[in-house]
């Protein structure tokens, strides 16, 4: 067993990483094939619906608006260097709620841009038949397609290093086929096409631009890729600002070569515009080509950018605002596969439920809105790093520009649009604040190794017990009072060791060093074998102890935590129980145990009763032994010497309540006693018991202060064995896990 826990923990210390093997080529046909999609074959038609034939000066437009974006991300890029994007760079920069936003924002835009090329390649794919076919039978098709790029890329290995290939052929021959069809018509071009210009304003003009922004989007996507990247500093600033001019003077000269051509008024009425214009300049057999042609685009930036959301969504499931599922790479094909599934997926849902229009906006929406925190980002760095600032002195204005340019581009969508980015918004702010923000915070303060090789599923609540083991003196105890409580009740038990990493220290470097920590958990699993025990092993890597114990009992949903009673503290610093007290959200459980545990069969068991608070859980552990040890349950209440008879009838309701609760087949006596000091008399008493249960007291609750306490001065003097407990009521534990 020692051994196969040793194996399991070298291979989960050690994950699968992706491999670096995309170069300048390589980021930049990623980019171009995100960019050279549906933002020409598809929307040029419902952009000159808007703009007339002045859409190509809203191609200009919007390209020199997306660029000032380009340039600032590209900054960006060389000083965080890292897979992730525009989500890497706010949540370095800005923290987790800046990360959070922007990568929710991201994630959900690239799915509705994935559902936007799909529609692109059915629609293209549909024209090469010939022949009309209904609206959900396109759709059909466009879900079947990207189901099965996933299913592609699911089974592909070695990264994006075949991809490439693949990415290579579609692109470039899709850039092939745009400029023969650019070249050939200027051969028939009618001036007459573009009179008047304007036929709409320059309302019209500016409208187009929340249509068609989309489309110069695709230059993020390499920034995704970063971890794939040879020498990502340096390529992908030199890859985003390659693959955006390309695809800028493409984008012109088609959307010239289109209304130039074609009456603006016919490619409006068009789902695939650009065959028009093939059959124009090539006769009746024109529409093959470009149908061709917006195959090869469409696939390209769909592939694209299914593969790189699936790099996205893996960074934030690896940084834990996300499931932990989505943030795991397969062994076998260094490909995020839950994360690929889960894009794929969402991306058939849009597919299915929205219509094209309504899935560009949402697209463009959710784009512009993750660019704010960037630029937001950039500001901050740039104004606490003034050394980062680029030489160009224009440049150290790009947060504010790109800023101002996308608010000013939000504000072009329509009001359903921007309804629908606030209900997006407020489902990202229930997920973050309701789920992503205690995980991300647990993340960034230690990691967690679960030393089970396959993990346990089920679709009810367990009750769980977290134990948390370093002395291998009391880890006996622990473990036999732990199964001795689950033997009443039923459940799991995980076991936990605890390694100490420097704030400085990545936690899988200080994982590398924690053979002790280790060895505790090999002991605690030897032990647990010995009694026929069945645990969960978990090693975490930390920053402080208490809050490894408090963030794996959260985590982990544990109903208990059973720990050790600690030694008298130095210096007057806290101990790791009083620090674990005072910040889990979670039922505790100390024990100190004053004999050996071979001698340990307790005959009579007292509980104080004082307060009813903590008597659901005393109540519980004491029957749970004294039906294991066949021992008596002693109920002590306490007086003082001039009581009340408002006192004595409190007293009595408390041990009733607690006789009520007292479903155990043990025998058990009542003491009511007169003492002015219940502490101290409870320690002199103490040697009449076996062991003594008491409850936690709500003041001196400050960790520095609960030493002082008298549950735990008890703890300490007590003759006997004791058992120390404090329980959280549902309200707290609610608002704690929150």
């Amino acid at each position: 067993m020692a051994e196969d826990i040793q194996a399991l923990f070298d291979k989960k210390i050690s994950p699968p990483k992706f491999e670096r093997n995309t170069g300048l080529f390589g980021a930049t046909t990623l980019g171009v094939g995100a960019l050279m999609g549906a933002g020409i074959y598809v929307l040029i038609g419902v952009a000159a619906n808007q703009a007339g034939p002045s859409v190509i000066l809203t191609y200009l437009i919007t390209g020199i608006l997306a660029f000032f974006t380009t340039l600032m991300y590209s900054e960006l890029s060389k000083i965080i260097p890292r897979a992730g994007g525009g989500y890497t760079y706010s949540y370095d920069i800005l923290g987790s709620f800046g990360g959070f936003t922007t990568g929710w924002f991201l994630a959900l835009g690239s799915v509705f841009a994935s559902a936007l090329y799909a529609i692109g390649f059915a629609e293209y794919a549909v024209s090469l038949l010939g022949s009309t076919l209904p609206s959900y039978i396109s759709r059909s098709f466009a879900v079947i397609v990207t189901l099965l790029i996933g299913i592609l890329f699911l089974f592909s290995s070695g990264g994006s290093k075949k991809g490439n290939s693949f990415q290579t052929w579609v692109v470039w021959g899709n850039v092939g086929i745009l400029l023969i069809l650019i070249v050939l018509s200027f051969f028939h071009l009618n001036d007459q096409n573009i009179t008047p210009v304007f036929p709409k304003g320059w309302s019209g003009t500016f409208s187009a631009i929340s249509i068609i922004y989309i489309s110069f989007f695709g230059y993020q996507l390499i920034a995704n890729n970063a971890d794939e990247i040879i020498s990502p500093d340096k390529t992908i600033p030199k890859a985003m600002k390659l693959s955006m001019l390309i695809s800028i003077t493409i984008y012109l000269l088609i959307a010239f070569a289109a209304v130039m051509t074609v009456p603006w008024q016919t490619l409006a009425q068009s789902k695939a515009p650009l065959v028009l214009v093939a059959d124009k300049i090539f006769g009746g057999k024109g529409w093959i080509v470009i149908s061709l042609g917006g195959v090869l685009a469409s696939l390209g930036a769909l592939s694209s950018t299914v593969l790189s959301q699936s790099r996205q969504t893996y960074v934030m499931g690896k940084d834990r605002f996300f499931p932990d599922v989505l943030g795991k790479l397969s062994d076998k094909t260094k490909q995020p596969i839950a994360a690929l599934i889960a894009g794929v997926v969402l991306v058939s849902l849009v597919l299915i439920f929205f219509n094209l229009e309504f899935i560009a906006k949402a697209a463009n929406f959710c784009l512009l809105f993750s660019l704010l925190p960037v630029s937001l980002a950039m500001r901050k760095i740039y104004k606490k790093n003034p050394e980062l600032k680029p030489k160009a002195r224009w440049k150290h204005y790009l947060p504010q520009i790109t800023f101002v340019i996308n608010i000013g581009l939000l504000l072009t969508l329509d009001i359903v649009s921007l309804a629908f980015g606030q209900q997006l918004a407020i489902i990202g702010l229930v997920v973050y604040f309701l789920y992503s923000r205690k995980r991300e915070k647990s993340g960034r303060e230690g990691l967690n190794i679960i030393l089970e090789s396959n993990k346990k599923f089920s679709f009810f609540t367990r009750n769980k017990v977290l134990v948390p083991m370093s002395n291998p003196d009391t880890q006996r105890a622990l473990l036999t009072l732990s199964n001795t409580l689950m033997a009443k009740k039923g459940g799991e038990i995980v076991v936990l060791a605890i390694k100490n990493t420097p704030s400085e220290m990545n936690f899988y470097d200080a994982l590398t060093e924690a053979g002790p920590s280790l060895d505790v958990i090999k002991r605690g699993i030897t032990l647990a074998k010995d009694f026929n025990i069945n645990v969960k092993p978990i090693i975490r890597a930390s920053r402080e102890t208490y809050a490894g114990i408090v963030n794996v009992a959260q985590e982990e949903k544990s109903d208990l935590i059973i720990l050790g009673f600690p030694p008298v503290p130095k210096d007057d610093q806290p101990s790791i129980a009083s620090q674990v007290i005072a910040a889990a959200a979670n039922d505790i459980l100390i024990l100190n145990l004053k004999h050996e545990l071979e001698s340990f069969k307790p005959k009579k068991i007292a509980l104080y009763v004082h307060d009813l608070k903590h008597m659901h859980l005393m109540l519980m552990s004491a029957t749970a032994i004294a039906e294991k040890y066949n021992s008596k349950i002693v109920l002590l209440g306490y007086l003082p010497e001039d009581y009340s008879k408002r006192q004595k009838s409190k007293a009595d309701k408390m041990i009733l309540a607690s006789l009520e609760n007292l479903n155990s087949t043990a025998l058990y006596d009542i003491s009511l006693i007169q003492s002015n000091d219940p502490k101290e008399d409870l320690i002199n008493r103490s040697k009449e018991f076996d062991l003594l249960i008491v409850g936690k007291e709500t003041e001196n609750s400050a960790p520095k202060n609960m030493e002082k306490s008298d549950a735990f001065q008890i703890a300490r003097n007590a003759e006997c064995s004791v058992i120390m407990v404090k329980t959280v009521n549902t309200l707290k534990k609610l608002i704690r896990r929150l």
